[in-house]
């Protein structure tokens, strides 16, 4: 394979076909291999998270016009066949020709050059019935399936959770473009000064409802030539920034973030404080700390500390009732972040079973660091609940000493159907933000 963003495309594909790597991490790397750059690498990512978010429609689209087995053909035929599907059914700049031309002279470079002509008869025939197969999905758990490009069991697992007409509406937003949300560096400048000379340079900025500091970027990279240095801001997704709201962090206040990487919610704590108190951040990987380190420096935040632990191992003695606000931000399956890493939805649910057991640890832990009359804060970006209230349900029957803190979010008590008492659960059709589950406790009091 050469260089272009469709070989490069390919070569993504396979590697994540024979790895099953993350898509964000596999495609930086090829690209930086490669030296696409601009226009190409744009395409080429396209591509590449076009095919991912659409694979089980592209691979239906091929069986019904094709007796060959999909798993019978040479795995680059399969890549190149998919990519150029995802062309003819999924966009609306390519001419159907090109797709078609330069997925023949792919396969005529590869080692499978002796399935052009079939590659060639496949796509013809795909480019006739794709409008009216798609259009012949009945509208019932299988059907929504194919047509959204979301397994079956994922789709059934949110039905269960949250009702039919919100199943389909999770699995069609799972292909939508997720919005850029930035969160501005406050330390270092107002939002109404970076607004305006973003505007200045041509570039639109707008406001989150409810979000004094976050925007939102239409064409971030614009954005990023206009306001050249990036210590003004940070991206982060409004549900994160919605998490630190809720958590109401204090100025002189003394928070741990048990499992910070990349470190979002501790810098947007540090803003609300104003830089004052203390934040000590944690992580399991010395580069992920060494990386939360030198993000805090360049923003100016220099009352956090980044630390290397195991959230789910004990506690360190002098931090136990030591700390105002605990985050707890626990590993999950990240069903709600299918926008951003379309691969996920792929993954057998069977694979997150024993998730939850190492979230309540991790919970368990973190709570003993909450000081008399503190929060505690547990959040995921996944919309299962076995991850979510259950875990919390669990903790809170058997910690007495913990109950739930009134969560005050008036921008978003009024469009959301799943809140309760102590947790709020944002959706991508509901809120415009990645799926993600806050609960907040108090300790209570000592008497």
């Amino acid at each position: 394979m050469n260089g272009s963003a469709r070989d490069i495309a390919v070569s993504a594909l396979l590697l994540w076909e024979r790895e099953q790597t993350y898509s964000n991490i596999m495609l930086d790397n090829l690209l930086k291999e490669s030296g696409l750059v601009g226009a190409e690498a744009a395409f080429a990512t396209r591509l590449v998270y076009g095919v991912l978010e659409r694979l089980l429609t592209i691979d239906w689209l091929l069986s019904k016009n094709s007796r060959q087995p999909l798993k019978k053909w040479h795995p680059t035929v399969r890549a190149i066949l998919r990519t150029a599907v995802y062309q003819l059914a999924f966009t609306e700049k390519i001419p159907s020709s090109a797709a078609v031309n330069e997925a023949v002279k792919q396969v005529k470079r590869s080692k499978a050059a002796y399935a052009a002509g079939f590659v060639n008869g496949v796509l013809h025939a795909v480019d006739r019935e794709k409008d009216r197969l798609l259009a012949s999905l009945p509208h019932d758990l299988k059907g929504e399936s194919l047509r959204y490009s979301v397994p079956l069991e994922l789709l059934t697992a949110f039905r269960k959770a949250y009702g039919a007409e919100h199943a389909v509406a999770l699995a069609s937003a799972a292909n939508e473009a997720p919005p850029v949300i930035l969160r501005v560096n406050t330390l270092k400048g107002s939002t109404a000064a970076l607004t305006e000379r973003a505007e200045q340079a041509g570039v639109s900025c707008q406001t989150v409802n409810g979000l004094a500091d976050a925007l939102c970027v239409a064409d971030f990279n614009a954005f990023r030539k206009a306001i050249s240095d990036d210590s003004l801001y940070y991206l982060q997704d409004a549900a994160s920034q919605w998490a630190v709201q809720l958590l109401d962090p204090c100025k002189g206040d003394r928070i741990l973030d048990v499992c910070a990487a990349p470190g979002g919610k501790s810098f947007t704590a540090a803003m609300h404080m104003e830089d004052t108190g203390d934040i000590v951040s944690c992580d399991l990987y010395d580069r992920k700390v060494e990386t939360v380190r030198e993000r805090a420096k360049a923003f100016g935040i220099s009352h956090l500390r980044a630390v290397c632990r195991d959230a789910s191992s004990p506690l360190p003695a002098d931090w136990v009732g030591a700390f105002d606000r605990v985050i707890c931000d626990v590993p999950c399956s990240g069903f709600g972040v299918i926008r951003r890493r379309p691969e996920i939805r792929y993954k057998a649910l069977s694979s997150f079973d024993e998730l939850p057991c190492l979230q309540y640890t991790i919970l368990c832990e973190a709570a003993k660091a909450v000081k008399a009359g503190g929060v505690l804060q547990y959040s995921t970006c996944t919309l299962r609940p076995e991850e979510n209230e259950q875990v919390v349900a669990r903790f809170l029957s058997e910690h007495p000493q913990f109950e739930e803190a009134a969560l005050t979010v008036p921008t978003l008590d009024n469009k959301t159907p799943f809140m309760s008492a102590h947790g709020i659960t944002l959706m991508p059709h509901i809120h415009g933000t990645d799926g993600f589950y806050v609960a907040k406790l108090h300790r209570k009091e000592l008497v």
